[in-house]
């Protein structure tokens, strides 16, 4: 029963991580998309020296597809208890703690921004790790 209290909590937690994660993702990649200069967003094009993009376009259109749409196809699995939910949120945890690591050691450190979806991408791929560990428990169990 506790187990079964605990598992919902995961769950929930892991839906409001990826609805964030997924919406942040849009709203950023849309933003980048509209406006590759990303003034608007108070981002200069000098920070993307030495990296390989003149703009941010690519960055925009990955961020939208996978920290935006990845994540909320993810949320979405994940309230209709798709049987591959866990390895989707683990995998996309994963990635953005790669996006953010990669634009940290590109440009700096430049927003408050980075630490809080490292932390959000840390919590997904945890939440996603222990939603998997439950669910390859609870079916060994029932064999």
């Amino acid at each position: 029963m506790k187990e079964a209290k605990t598992a919902k909590r995961i769950l929930l937690f892991l839906i409001i991580v990826e609805f964030f994660n997924g919406l942040s993702g849009v709203a950023g990649g849309v933003g980048l998309i509209a406006d590759p200069t990303a003034a608007a967003l108070g981002m200069k094009l000098e920070w993307l020296q030495g990296t390989p993009f003149n703009n941010y376009l690519i960055p925009g259109i990955v961020l939208l597809a996978f920290n935006g749409f990845g994540n909320l196809t993810a949320a979405f699995m994940s309230i209709f208890r798709n049987r591959y939910r866990a390895h989707i949120a683990l995998f996309l945890g994963l990635i953005m703690l790669i996006w953010i690591i990669s634009q940290v050691a590109w440009i700096g450190y430049k927003s408050f921004l980075q630490p809080l979806y490292f932390t959000t991408g840390l919590a997904q791929a945890i939440l996603g790790a222990l939603l998997l560990k439950q669910e390859k428990t609870r079916l060994i169990e029932n064999k």
